[in-house]
């Protein structure tokens, strides 16, 4: 309206409309690479899950990325995924890249950006006469559930060991840490795979190491994913975002006493001592630079089409996107903020 008043002649007109044009557009592409308010859901408060995402937050990394970033806890991966799919979310932390693999070959919008870890943060526990490898052949080894990352897991490292899962062991569904460990106790089974502080608790109350997993099994356990409109739409905030995260899983990797005290900061919980230990297991596991731990996801890729549960046309390819992961990363080198 106020265009038509003010107008007496063709030309004045499509001055105005230039400039008026030039002036509206320029918020529109700032948005559309720009979206400073972010949400994350985490499926998890284990230190080892969440430590690089914490060290960020409490170190300032987003922020300094001119983000604000709402971390919400939704407990399974199903569930994270469906929160991500929806829009409700813009990123998630997610244990095991199964569901996300087997969704994405089912159509959904998803994509892995990044490996919080290249190995899996599980520590094989037995009890008093299940000590090694080799103790575990025709034992019950206790898993979360079929078809959970655990008894993925525990199939993949029984395979590393030259034991076949279907026939040289047992594998039972227990449930969670609490009942694993109550099994074990009991003598319903005699292994189980437990998280780094779970395991350093029942180290402490004599169980046997089998093997910690983070240096024997190379398939990543923690994964930061996101929708490819995400990445398409907002170049800029996902490319911001890793960057932050970057910084903050590096400092997490290299520096014990920094990463722990930022942890604590930023809200997480736990005795001191078990927290140290914890650490020093899972640590080693943790990338560097979330790169992407490709070889261990074809593995799990490979297992899922074995199974029949994703087609065996689908490749690692699509629903792996690190183009906007490689730019953060090589970002960084530039500004000197990467420790490699």
């Amino acid at each position: 309206m106020k265009i038509r008043a003010v107008s007496r002649s063709f030309y004045p007109v499509c001055l105005l409309g230039a400039f008026l044009a030039a002036l509206l557009a320029q918020p529109i592409v700032t948005s559309a690479q720009e979206k400073k308010n972010v949400r994350m859901v985490f499926v998890s408060l284990a230190w080892n899950s969440e430590i690089p995402f914490r060290t960020a937050l409490a170190r300032g990394f987003f922020k300094q990325q001119g983000l604000q970033v709402e971390p919400i806890l939704i407990r399974g991966g199903p569930a994270a995924i469906a929160a991500l799919v929806s829009g409700e979310v813009d990123f998630a932390a997610i244990g095991g890249a199964q569901a996300v693999l087997r969704s994405k070959a089912r159509g959904l919008d998803l994509a892995i950006i990044g490996c919080t870890s290249s190995t899996t943060n599980y520590i094989l526990l037995g009890n008093k006469q299940t000590r090694s490898v080799e103790d575990l052949r025709g034992k019950i080894i206790g898993v979360t559930g079929a078809g959970t990352y655990s008894e993925f897991a525990m199939k993949a490292f029984l395979k590393k060991n030259n034991l076949n899962p279907d026939k040289d062991v047992v594998l039972r569904a227990v449930g969670g840490t609490v009942c694993r460990a109550a099994a074990i106790e009991k003598g319903i089974i005699a292994a189980a795979p437990f998280s780094t502080e779970d395991g350093v608790r029942l180290i402490k109350a004599g169980y046997s190491v089998i093997s910690n997993m983070s240096e024997s099994l190379g398939i990543p356990q923690n994964i930061l994913v996101t929708r490819n409109e995400m990445l398409e739409k907002f170049p800029e905030t996902s490319k911001r975002m890793l960057k932050a995260y970057i910084q903050g899983i590096n400092l997490a990797k290299f520096n014990k006493q920094e990463a722990i005290k930022s942890g604590y900061e930023a809200g997480l919980q736990g005795e001191s001592d078990i927290v140290s230990a914890a650490w020093d297991l899972y640590a080693p596991g943790l990338t560097s630079d979330l790169s992407i731990a490709r070889a261990g996801l074809q593995q799990m890729l490979d297992e899922d089409i074995r199974a029949g549960l994703v087609d065996k046309n689908f490749t690692l390819d699509r629903v792996v996107n690190d183009r906007i992961l490689k730019l953060a990363q090589q970002e960084l080198r530039a500004e000197g903020k990467l420790k490699q």
